[in-house]
């Protein structure tokens, strides 16, 4: 009986196996058919330019993987063939994650006349850094509103804590004795700006932890690691790997966000249990001054209310922000100090009569905004070595028509060469020398308002590199506080000079859009004779 059975089982197993295989394949061609080939298609409407300008690095032969290479290792050439061509015009290059429209300055003020719902810095950062596939959230108006609006205010009442810290940072950071003793300055700046930054994060009772402080150092250097990593993958696969984990610093990010939350969530319930108690007892809570609480604040005021997960998060994402331009703005003008010494002396002297001439109890805001000086050193600096090629980033989130024409469809990334309007001569007398007075004698020699146009954090459209209008960088007064601090600090305590004198001032390095500092580049230091 089992034989006569057996052929018919046979039969019935390999006609079930059969349809089986057929019905996964039919699945598999459905996900083809639904994921795979809308990403093809996607991936070649995204190599299409959907705005009718000159491409500068792409030639008739369409090399892509050739045109990236030229916008990573040669962007400054292109923007200066670009300037060149198309000073008041506009033009496009092909980048790493697709096209990217460079618009002349002229057209800044417009675009920035359109609001925010036409066109934003938030949505440009996210996709320009992160991509357009979310493996983290670093734009959110609820950061963006309590950096602008509670940071902001409070730069003056944070100061006393601000400069404690400097004190404090460079004592732990800087070499100490009275010989030139060479130290690599970028590691060393980084660290002092994280104990300043991290004070106004989270408030003296953690700023100082190694753990936080490694985190939030750490967070920095994994998303530049990550979101390179990732752009190495090719760009189908790259919500897959993102999202996979198969991409080392994005993991590495994910660890730092968990860390984040472990430390700053249990704060964050202690703060409002006290809170709680305080308004039960009838007594009045002491708020802490920190950017942890305003956003906590804020995150209960939302119309969509955030989690204690969400701030913890952004409380990292604003250290990227605060250390990596302030850290960059500050190696810079540190190097400029010591391939130029001569600013030391006259910032140390313009510090010293400025506080004879005020009372005993005049603000340190009040003080810091008299030195003139210092002040244009800093934008001269920045002017020469900036912290980017390019500025203005904006993302086009519906249609815009130029005054010139050209139409920019939705989904459109621009910048503003930034770069090439400082380094102009048609802008500046003499582009090329550093003047650190240029500046101060513009505001010295300025009519009708002109003084307030040369400041450190003003912008223009002839002075773009904190951004432009009502989404320029929110931090820029803050930072250029701690970074006016700590300039104070060391031409006080410090000589400065070149380990190679004759070699001159270390040129920086450019990849794609971003200018960094050499991070093992040495200068010399030594304690000053008091």
């Amino acid at each position: 009986m089992s034989d006569l059975l057996s052929g018919p089982r046979r039969y019935l197993f390999d006609r079930t196996l059969t349809e089986s295989f057929t019905i996964a394949a039919s699945f598999l061609v459905v996900v083809v058919l639904y994921k795979v080939v809308p990403s093809l298609v996607s991936l070649y409407r995204w190599k299409e330019p959907k705005v009718r300008v000159p491409v500068l690095n792409l030639g008739e032969d369409k090399n892509y993987a050739s045109a990236s290479e030229k916008y990573v290792h040669n962007f400054k050439s292109i923007l200066q063939e670009g300037w060149e061509r198309f000073r008041d015009g506009v033009y496009q290059v092909w980048g790493i994650d697709g096209f990217v429209v460079i618009v002349a300055p002229k057209f800044v003020e417009e675009l920035n006349a359109k609001g925010t719902d036409v066109v934003d810095v938030h949505a440009a950062s996210q996709t320009r850094i992160i991509g357009d596939y979310e493996w983290l959230r670093i734009a959110d108006h609820l950061l963006f509103h309590s950096v602008q609006t509670d940071l902001t205010r409070q730069v003056g009442a944070l100061l006393p804590g601000m400069r404690e810290e400097v004190d404090y940072a460079c004592s732990m950071h800087l070499p100490a004795g009275q010989e030139w003793t060479s130290a690599a300055l970028w590691p060393r700046m980084i660290k002092i700006m994280a104990l300043v930054v991290s004070r106004m994060t989270v408030g003296p009772d953690l700023s100082r932890d190694e753990v936080w402080l490694d985190t939030m150092v750490g967070f920095l250097d994994d998303l530049f690691a990550g979101g390179w990593a990732l752009k190495a993958w090719s760009r189908p696969l790259r919500p897959f790997a993102a999202r996979g984990g198969f991409v080392s610093g994005i993991c590495d990010v994910w660890k730092r966000q968990a860390t984040a939350r472990d430390m700053l969530i249990p704060i964050i319930k202690q703060r409002r249990a006290a809170e709680a108690a305080a308004r039960a007892s009838g007594k009045e809570w002491e708020r802490p001054n920190d950017l942890l609480q305003w956003m906590t604040d804020n995150a209960a005021k939302d119309k969509s209310p955030k989690s204690d997960g969400f701030v913890a998060e952004m409380c990292l994402v604003s250290g990227f922000g605060s250390l990596h331009a302030s850290g960059v703005t500050l190696t810079n003008a540190v190097l400029d100090l010591a391939a130029m010494p001569k600013y030391q002396d006259i910032i140390r002297e313009e510090n010293q009569e400025a506080r004879k001439r005020q009372e005993s109890n005049t603000k340190e805001a009040a003080i810091l905004s008299s030195l003139t000086k210092l002040d244009s050193f800093l934008k001269e600096s920045q002017r020469t070595n900036p912290t980017t090629l390019t500025a203005f980033s904006r993302q086009v989130m519906k249609p815009v028509t130029l005054s010139n024409g050209v139409h920019l469809p939705e989904g459109t990334h621009i910048l503003a060469p930034s770069s090439m309007v400082s380094w102009d001569p048609e802008v500046y007398s003499s582009p090329e020398e550093f003047d650190g007075l240029r500046f101060h004698n513009k505001r010295m020699n300025a009519a009708d308002g002109g003084a307030h146009r040369n400041q450190f954090t003003s912008y223009s459209s002839e002075q773009l590199h904190f951004g432009f209008g009502r989404q320029a960088c929110p931090g820029r007064f803050f930072g250029s506080a701690i970074i006016k601090l700590i300039i104070l600090h060391l031409v006080d305590h410090f000589e400065l000079d070149l380990v190679d004198k004759e070699a001159g001032r270390p040129k920086n390095g450019i990849k794609g859009a971003m200018i960094t500092p050499g991070e093992e580049q040495e200068i010399l230091f030594r304690h000053r004779q008091l």
